[in-house]
């Protein structure tokens, strides 16, 4: 009987251990991810969705909302404001627009249009870190716009095109993409900070007044994660770079020295073609983030994670 029991307290202890390790426990991390999710990019079926970093609660954001294809969400730095695009819903064709929905201290209420219909392809909102501004792309070119739907200003007239812009920190720079390389806008000017590989680049994503993320197409065609330097250093790739799979779309948690949330095409997470990893730099470590979060990933394609530390989490649906 005895025995029996210090076996049983034993196997107890076991399924504890477990559960402690693929929850929060083992990171303590704090804050909502925002992503999103769908079969495929032509589909039209994309879903945001919010993930609770300190419990795991996951919601899906989006479904009762007038737009379809909700993508690429990012929060304003005080969390009280979520940018995204989409098309609005009941439309003869989809138009891209870029949307804002706004915390009411209670839920995210159905986002305004701050762009359209405008029959324009308006991508790639981001938010200033003035919490009132988005920047973005019209067809092609470099554009801001307030979150009241004032002072729309055009950047690029006349440039090839551009697109993924980010606000550097000082909220008057912009990091963005043209033919392949990442260029930094300074007072009308600009300057190539995406090195001399002579490889193609996407995805900037500043981080702090030094350095910022992008992703870079290796000559295999897979994609990698750099480290950008705005004094024109060369970039630097990262440990969990592979030349097996793809790895994408990063994000930093906090400032990004501690962990960091990616997107992977590795076949070794067993879950559609992309899903989400939280990478721990201290050990050395890119993971399912289902390992930490419970089942986050889906057999549908997961990508875009933003983080905040801000941001509210819904407690009623």
């Amino acid at each position: 009987m005895k025995v029996f029991r210090v076996k049983s307290l034993l196997a107890f202890i076991a399924a504890l251990s477990l559960l402690t390790s693929c929850g929060n426990g083992e990171t303590k991390l704090e804050g909502v991810l925002v992503f999103h999710t769908y079969t495929d990019y032509n589909a039209w079926d994309s879903q945001l969705k919010l993930l609770d970093l300190k419990t795991g609660k996951l919601i899906i954001l989006s479904e009762k909302w007038n737009v379809i294809h909700a993508i690429n969400g990012h929060f304003s730095p005080d969390g009280k404001h979520l940018t995204f695009m989409g098309s609005a819903k009941g439309l003869t064709e989809p138009d891209w627009d870029v949307f804002v929905s706004n915390w009411d201290g209670q839920k995210w209420v159905e986002p305004v249009n701050l762009t359209g219909p405008n029959g324009k392809r308006d991508e790639d909102p981001k938010f200033n870190p003035n919490n009132k501004t988005v920047v973005y792309k019209e067809d092609g070119v470099l554009a801001t716009i307030n979150i009241d739907r004032t002072n729309l200003t055009y950047l690029t007239i006349g440039e090839a095109e551009s697109s993924m812009p980010y606000f550097a920190p000082n909220g008057k720079d912009i990091l963005f993409e043209r033919n392949g390389e990442i260029l930094l806008l300074r007072d009308g000017n600009t300057k190539v900070l995406s090195g001399s590989s002579g490889l193609k680049t996407y995805y900037p994503i500043g981080v702090d007044d030094k350095k910022f993320l992008f992703t870079q197409i290796q000559e295999n065609k897979h994609d990698r994660i750099m480290w950008g330097f705005y004094n024109g250093s060369e970039p630097k790739p990262l440990f969990f770079d592979s030349e097996a799979f793809d790895t994408s779309d990063a994000f930093p948690y906090k400032d990004g020295t501690e962990y960091m949330f990616t997107v992977s095409g590795d076949s070794k997470v067993p879950l559609g073609g992309y899903n989400l990893m939280l990478v721990d730099f201290k050990k050395q470590t890119s993971k399912n983030i289902d390992d930490y979060f419970g089942k986050v990933n889906t057999d549908l394609q997961e990508l875009g994670p933003a983080w905040s530390g801000t941001a509210h989490f819904p407690q009623r649906r």
